[in-house]
């Protein structure tokens, strides 16, 4: 399953070494405060900017609409999920998590404006699910979503002649997340300690370059990740231009230059270099095309222990007729004998199926044919569903055929504070992995 609405242009910048105290922010507080805290936020009831109807995640927003004073904003942005997770022959998982971000933005003073923004989930039960490869249970099915408290943002920004700087701890989305993203599906955020630089001043082109020092990733401040997931120091550059000059259609160009190192090593740097059109275009009152076409190159890069070059290919056509909303695509991640394309920055959970099979690509690369459908439900209720057919994109690494998945979502937004999400997946393994069931519900609340 796709979700078109996910795409937004991010900001980009100019190198600059990371503050000392932006290294390893984490801050120890009780269950209880943190608890306490949210609850007291949602008593207040703060009013929300309205936020976009999406599948992946909920919607992101950097300010509210109220003023705390002429120059303050409280910002606050709230989730309750409980997860459930089944892969064959692990036990079953039960996460009921709570994550609660809170923080202020300064509105624009003379062209400045900043955010500091604090992020803590909160479990239930840590001991009913495995939030990461050495969180948990050994012997259950992971849920990444381990409890952490940490600073998600704080950075200062600086706009004049429709270009702006932002110098700090931040949100970090380049077009449909497929490259660069926040995983904004899990609790805790992706964020990214970087100087961004974006520009506006070229009619219907949006040009940005950023800098990242420093990946902080979601398995949070808490407990010890494996190797392969700690944060990734980095000296990377991103650079993305795009153009929507051409009637509902927009034109993407990205070199996306990554240096990246954390305990695992450095074989997830790489310069992935890449176009992308896509586009929705009305053809009467109750029909609407919309197209998705997609090209990558990649190589290894900086001190990569790899030798490697791979591509990356994605097509989508579908039609909007009405309340109906019918698809089919196919993307495809290549592989050089057996070294496969990867995407270490990428909001996965988007793409590949809701079971999350597919979170690092397997030697033999991966094809992935679907369709997806959705309705407009009475009551507001939004039905998608989406079947994925998983092939090798090369059979001379194991497997030729990855299985098969079905993923069903249900959405409602009940005002312009409250989302309600919840979403199932069966993936039916054939050659490769084990069949895996995964379920979510969730409320979200923004002001």
């Amino acid at each position: 399953m796709r979700t078109d609405s996910l795409l937004e242009t991010g900001v980009l910048a100019a190198p600059l070494s990371t503050p000392m105290f932006l290294q390893n922010v984490s801050t120890h507080s009780t269950k209880a405060g943190l608890s306490v805290l949210a609850a007291s936020l949602l008593s207040q009831g703060l009013h929300a900017g309205e936020p976009a109807l999406m599948v992946d995640e909920p919607p992101l927003i950097e300010e509210a609409p109220f003023a705390f004073s002429d120059l303050l904003t409280p910002i606050a942005d709230i989730r309750l999920r409980y997860e459930y997770g089944d892969q064959d022959p692990l036990e079953d998982s039960h996460a009921a998590t709570m994550r609660a971000r809170v923080g202020v933005q300064m509105q624009e003073w003379n062209g400045f404006t900043a955010l500091a923004e604090l992020e803590g989930t909160i479990a239930a039960d840590n001991g009913a699910y495995r939030a990461a490869s050495v969180d948990g249970p050994a012997d259950h099915t992971i849920i990444a979503d381990p409890e952490s408290v940490e600073l998600n943002r704080l950075w200062l920004g600086y706009t004049i002649a429709d270009t702006t700087l932002k110098v700090g701890r931040q949100r970090i989305i380049y077009d449909n997340a497929r490259f660069i993203g926040n995983v904004g599906w899990r609790q805790n955020e992706q964020t990214y300690d970087a100087v961004n630089l974006t520009s506006k001043a070229i009619p219907d082109t949006t040009l940005s370059y950023s800098y990242i020092n420093r990946v902080n990733r979601i398995f949070g401040s808490q407990r010890k990740a494996a190797a392969g997931q700690n944060d990734f120091d980095s000296d990377s550059h991103l650079f993305n231009a795009s153009y929507t000059g051409i009637p509902h259609t927009k034109i993407s160009g990205y070199a996306y230059l990554l240096d990246l190192e954390n305990e695992a090593g450095n074989a997830m740097s790489n310069n992935t270099f890449g176009l992308s059109l896509s586009g929705t275009y009305p053809f009467s009152d109750t029909f609407k095309l919309k197209i998705l076409a997609e090209y990558a190159h990649q190589t290894d890069a900086a001190d990569s222990p790899l030798d490697y070059e791979a591509d990356y290919y994605h097509v989508f056509v579908g039609g909007v007729f009405d309340r109906f909303d019918l698809g089919i695509g196919f993307e495809s991640l290549g592989t050089d004998d057996g070294i496969p394309f990867r995407t270490p920055l990428a909001t996965l959970h988007a793409f590949n199926g809701f079971a999350d099979k597919f979170l690092g690509t397997p030697p033999g690369g991966l094809q992935d044919l679907y369709l997806s459908a959705g309705v407009k439900l009475p009551q507001g209720f939004n039905l998608k569903l989406a079947y994925h057919q998983f092939f090798a994109e090369d059979d001379g690494f194991g497997a030729d055929d990855y299985g098969q998945e079905v993923d069903v979502a249900l959405i409602k937004k009940f005002n312009d504070h409250v989302t309600f999400i919840t979403k199932f997946a069966y993936y039916d393994a054939d050659e490769f992995a084990t069949d895996t069931t995964r379920f979510s519900t969730e409320l979200n609340f923004k002001f």
